[in-house]
């Protein structure tokens, strides 16, 4: 009796484990297809006859369908479960590279990295719901950020190797393996799930209508936590994945000159710093969730100073170390723009964390969209018709890059404010908040029910604060909530 209880004990223990090793394997296949146009672009504009709009068509039909599939893979996840969900990606994405291997004109590749996105909008959120529903709270950041760290694998697998298989093997039969794998790891996802343990992630109320769909989107979007977490991750993830899932190589082939080898190593790096970024923020960020936001903040701000200095090095063309340096700073953006899909886990009810989660993604993925949209433009813009772009041309393009970063900080710098003055003022009413934080002079406090004491400990940081008066709500209103947005407090 006591063998068989062991047992039950340790087969409950690595049930989590086996069920998130499945769902992220599917991760794995959505990365490594999602990034593989990184290194496969130039002979995609060999192959197609592209110019270097039509191939930014290519990752800004796939990253635009990606964040539009956002929020309804959310609804689809809490009405059908994350299984079926993943077993459907992989089949889309499966399907996806083998179309991609045998296209010949440009519409049928366009439908096929139309199809890579869709399948590939699935793969993250549902994984996350896989953790949130079998793994307790407290471990929530620890698998986010292992999560990542399998992504950036895939992206691994994207680079160097890549571009070995391509040029040994050929377009076709390299895509082809990849459609196959794909098509073939979906065997695993075809038995049914147990249920989580953690039913609180599951809806009790079953499928959602319509007007039902509305709200969670509002709600999820109303929380300054929410649109701070969206902003975090456009800021910080936009720019690094439009370096790396597109316009990095032909930049340090074209523009700088560097040799394909090497430029596949400098991709590598990309990757490997982001794998080393994850494993440090995740233990971090579990121990000190409170400095999550300025994290976020530091990280955009390198990225931001990285690509100005790409844009404005006299000459254009930094030393080798400089360029080593700029490409370990944007491989931390990965990681930092986990730090969003935290704050929609904390700040949201476990029934609506996968609607919370799609929106902080689309945050990146537009922007992202947006970029490479704009980078291809300009690019074509100035150089009509050229195969091969100059670095002056590159430089102007990486103007839109920095621009969107810039106007990302922006608004997590605003979002960031708003957040800290809700949990604070919700904290000094005696409420449960997320997170505990300390209120500093630059803090929004000066308005709404809660005054200042005046005076500054020796150590910088605010005295506690004091209620005014009661405003006649009640203490469940969400209107008072810490997670609620607070307008009279907006700056």
């Amino acid at each position: 009796m006591t063998i068989n209880s062991a047992a039950i004990r340790g087969k409950l223990r690595r049930a989590p484990w086996l069920v998130w090793g499945v769902g992220v394997g599917v991760y794995f296949l959505a990365v490594f297809s999602r990034s593989s146009l990184g290194v496969a672009g130039p002979q995609a504009m060999e192959r197609l006859d592209l110019s270097a709009g039509q191939l930014s068509g290519f990752v800004m039909l796939q990253l635009g369908v990606y964040a539009a599939m956002q929020v309804p893979t959310g609804i689809l996840l809490d009405r059908f479960g994350p299984r079926r969900i993943l077993l459907i990606a992989t089949l889309i994405i499966g399907s996806a590279q083998l179309l991609f291997s045998q296209v010949e004109s440009y519409p049928l590749a366009l439908l096929a990295r139309g199809l890579l996105g869709c399948g590939d909008a699935m793969t993250y959120i549902s994984v996350l719901r896989l953790v949130a529903g079998w793994f307790p709270a407290r471990r929530y950041p620890v698998m986010v950020t292992m999560t990542s760290v399998v992504g950036m694998a895939g992206n691994v697998i994207a680079t160097v190797p890549l571009t070995f298989l391509l040029a040994d093997l050929g377009w076709g039969p390299t895509f082809a393996i990849a459609g196959g794998l794909s098509l073939a790891y979906g065997l695993l996802l075809l038995r049914p799930a147990a249920r989580a343990p953690f039913k609180e992630a599951e809806r009790e109320d079953g499928p959602m209508g319509g007007r039902r769909v509305l709200q969670e989107v509002r709600h999820a979007w109303r929380l300054p936590a929410g649109r701070l977490g969206f902003w975090i991750h456009l800021s910080t993830m936009a720019g690094p994945t439009v370096f790396a899932v597109l316009w990095g190589y032909p930049y340090l082939t074209q523009g700088l000159g560097y040799a394909p080898g090497q430029a596949s190593s400098l991709l590598l790096l990309l990757v490997i710093g982001g794998l080393a970024g994850n494993l440090l923020l995740g233990p971090v960020l579990v121990r000190r969730p409170q400095i999550r936001g300025g994290i976020a903040l530091v990280v955009a701000s390198m990225c931001l100073l990285g690509w100005l200095t790409l844009i404005l090095w006299p000459g254009g063309q930094p030393p080798v170390w400089v360029v080593v340096v700029i490409v370990c700073v944007f491989s931390i953006g990965s990681p930092a723009s986990g730090i969003g899909f935290m704050l929609a886990r904390d700040y949201n009810p476990r029934h609506r964390i996968s609607t919370a989660t799609g929106l902080v993604n689309v945050g990146g993925f537009c922007g992202a969209v947006v970029t490479v949209f704009a980078v291809g433009q300009i690019l074509d813009f100035l150089e009509p018709g050229a195969a091969v772009h100059s670095l002056d041309a590159y430089r102007w393009a990486l103007v839109a890059i920095a621009v969107m970063t810039a106007f990302g900080i922006f608004r997590v710098v605003t979002w960031l404010l708003r957040t800290r003055v809700g949990v604070i003022r919700a904290a000094a009413r005696g409420e449960q908040v997320p997170v505990d934080i300390v209120a500093h002079r630059w803090d929004l406090l000066e308005t709404g029910e809660f005054t200042i004491m005046r005076g500054m400990g020796n150590d910088g940081e605010m005295p506690p604060l004091e209620p005014k008066k009661h405003t006649g709500r009640q203490d469940g209103d969400p209107a008072d909530s810490a997670a609620a947005p607070d307008r009279k407090s907006a700056p």
